[in-house]
């Protein structure tokens, strides 16, 4: 037979019996607990020091004192439907917001997009923009998109960009990349020198590199123009300075 436990109770009900224990007289307001054995009356401080039943020869053993639960005993409480309702379609338009949520307007607008990407160091990157943000506010057909890339960082870029068939319109590169591109044919002709050769690229103003237009670019007159245009207003410098820039210290020893 499973053992009772015993619980707390109010005395009003037993007020003025005595307290197995202690011998004091119940009162209304006090603590109870009654044996579930033999009915025994005790305080709870004295049941509980007692460790179970004051009367001689019950064996109830104070196992555990039961009283009211306490606010927030046991398991929570479940959640609603309309709580996780709620959840969930916050969820949704979360999720709808992200996809059909209007993107910012391209700045080309109508106009062909060509982009451009090279190297370059401070002043000429801010000289380019300078010329590029003219060009975008004047040009109603043509939109130049200027990517400029820290140097020695462009072969790797580019490698990335054709792999994924999304290499720029124009590009500035240094000999060596000219070379193989051109014999890779994958440049646009921009025309033939004196001796009837193909040209396939320009020398840059202000960089050892030849400005290029690539060969599959969808635009290839606005692409052509832009190249010109970079082409015929960058501040040029002097090649021989710029070799001279290039070229390794000699060793002098110690």
């Amino acid at each position: 037979m499973k053992e009772k436990l015993e619980e707390i109770t109010i005395g009003s009900s037993h007020a003025g019996k005595p307290c197995l224990v202690c011998a004091d007289s119940v009162s209304a307001e006090d603590e109870i607990v009654i044996c579930p054995r033999c009915g025994g009356i005790h305080h709870v401080k004295c049941w509980k020091n007692k460790g179970g039943c004051g009367k001689q020869g019950c064996a109830q053993i104070a196992k555990a004192v039961v009283g009211p639960k306490p606010e927030g005993d046991g398991p929570p409480a479940p959640i609603s439907k309309k709580v996780i309702f709620g959840i969930l379609s916050a969820v949704v338009i979360i999720i709808l917001t992200s996809i059909f949520w209007p993107k910012p307007p391209d700045p080309a607008g109508d106009r062909h997009k060509i982009v451009f990407m090279g190297e370059s160091y401070y002043q000429l990157e801010t000289e380019m923009t300078k010329l590029t943000d003219q060009f975008n506010a004047e040009n109603e057909e043509i939109y130049i998109d200027l990517q400029l890339i820290p140097p020695g960082t462009i072969n790797q870029k580019l490698m990335v960009l054709i792999a994924a068939n999304e290499a720029p319109d124009v590009m500035a590169i240094e000999e060596g990349r000219y070379n193989h591109f051109v014999e890779q044919g994958a440049l646009l002709p921009l025309g033939s020198d004196e001796q009837d050769q193909v040209i396939y690229g320009i020398e840059h103003p202000a960089q050892l590199a030849q400005f290029v237009v690539w060969k599959t670019t969808e635009f290839p007159e606005e692409a052509l123009e832009v190249l010109h245009y970079f082409a015929g207003n960058i501040t040029p410098i002097d090649r021989d300075l710029l070799e001279e820039s290039t070229r390794p210290l000699p060793f002098t020893g110690f």
